[in-house]
């Protein structure tokens, strides 16, 4: 049997981390593992030479199963993706494999592969290595549901990100084409209190992850002395556009006139995977449950539903992590789901996708669809059963 990995890397992820594998840029390593001949071949993704030679040696595979390792975090993954797109790769060919070298890694974290690699991946008779591939050759594949967000604007609105460059950090807008962003999620998206605590840790990370852990923590005792628009503040209403999902008798409540979120929280959250904020786990299985309507599906990544949640306090976001069962479960769909922002005000606000954080000043709304540009609005993915979260 013989295994070749494409292990693209993204070498400014995790503090630069991915930099060691620089030495190793399109050349390759061969281990011989339970009777099996294993390549791993190199490809700095960063780099537009040789990202393309790897692309051109995978447009030339005739193969049902090519192995994709995408070593970063978790923003690369659809990175690797559109690129494959772009080069008219089948996609469903492709098997990619998460190897976790960012910040958060929720994505790697949900498929068994945890959140960190060793800083020593590449050292004395690439041990480390080794022990990777030999969990790649083991590893079971799925499909993984991937989510389409399309962000669109009122006439004067913008959406701002933290940029580092070398005069320093600070926000910066996004040039966008007819008032509207649009961007690939296979994690989560939200908008809220956690966002704007998130926009804040940008401007503030280090290049070491316990730090940062810190500074996390830092910006959510801030947060909490500063107004943020609750969610029922800043959206108007909520629609489901899928006819035979009862979203709006699921998630929403009537008050007077408004359609509202049960329990006026601080943040709407719509999960994808079983991991959020750098591995916080089973969130909606512990959540309580919203007594509009209880709900007995069990998430999964290739249901083709999106897990509905919202927290009513800063305090209770942060502490799910060591008393868990602080989120309220809202809604299962399949969407498309449409949120409409109000219009007759100056609104500013917060959203995430995939732990990347953003201020939008007076959005429109937001509409959550599945893919339109993959195969059943999924990829292939490789699970480590070992290390599933349980």
């Amino acid at each position: 049997m013989e295994y070749t990995y494409y292990l693209f890397y993204n070498s400014g992820s995790g503090g630069n981390r991915g930099q060691q594998f620089l030495q190793l840029d399109q050349k390759e390593l061969s281990f011989y593992i339970k009777e099996s001949n294993c390549r791993v071949k190199f490809y700095n993704i960063c780099d537009s030479i040789s990202r393309e030679v790897g692309l051109q040696q995978i447009m030339k595979q005739r193969l049902e199963n090519i192995h994709v390792v995408m070593a970063g975090g978790d923003g690369s993954i659809m990175w690797i993706v559109e690129l494959l797109l772009q080069h008219q790769v089948n996609i469903h060919s492709c098997i990619i494999i998460p190897f976790p070298f960012g910040t958060g890694n929720d994505f790697a974290n949900t498929l068994g592969w945890g959140t960190s690699v060793p800083n020593d991946v590449i050292g004395m008779d690439n041990v480390v290595l080794k022990g990777f591939v030999e969990e790649w050759i083991e590893g079971v594949e799925s499909y993984f549901d991937v989510w389409d967000v399309d962000i669109r604007l009122q006439q004067g609105g913008f959406i701002s990100e933290i940029k580092r460059n070398e005069n320093g950090v600070g926000e910066s807008k996004l040039q966008l084409k007819d008032q509207r962003y649009y961007k690939q999620m296979i994690n989560y998206f939200s908008i809220g209190v956690d966002a704007r605590i998130g926009f804040g840790f940008d401007k503030n990370r280090t290049s070491n992850q316990c730090c940062n852990k810190c500074v996390y923590c830092w910006e959510g005792f801030k947060k909490m002395f500063l107004r943020t628009p609750k969610v029922n503040q800043s959206i108007e209403n909520i629609h489901n556009l899928n006819e035979d999902d009862y979203l709006e008798s699921g998630l929403l409540q009537k008050s007077k006139d408004q359609i509202v979120v049960p329990g006026n929280p601080v943040n709407l959250l719509c999960l994808n995977i079983n991991s959020y904020a750098g591995g916080l786990k089973n969130i909606w299985l512990n959540a309580q449950q919203n007594q509009v309507k209880s709900y007995s599906n069990i998430p999964s990544i290739s249901d083709g539903l999106l897990e509905i949640l919202s927290f009513n306090s800063i305090l209770g976001l942060g502490s799910e992590r060591l008393i868990p069962g602080q989120a309220t479960r809202l809604s299962q769909s399949g969407g498309p789901l449409k949120l409409n922002f109000k219009q007759n005000e100056l609104l500013r606000t917060y959203f995430q996708i995939d732990g990347q954080y953003f201020s939008i000043t007076n959005p429109s709304s937001v509409l959550i669809r599945s893919c339109q540009t993959l195969p059943q609005g999924k990829i292939r993915v490789l699970i480590n059963k070992k290390g599933l979260l349980k």
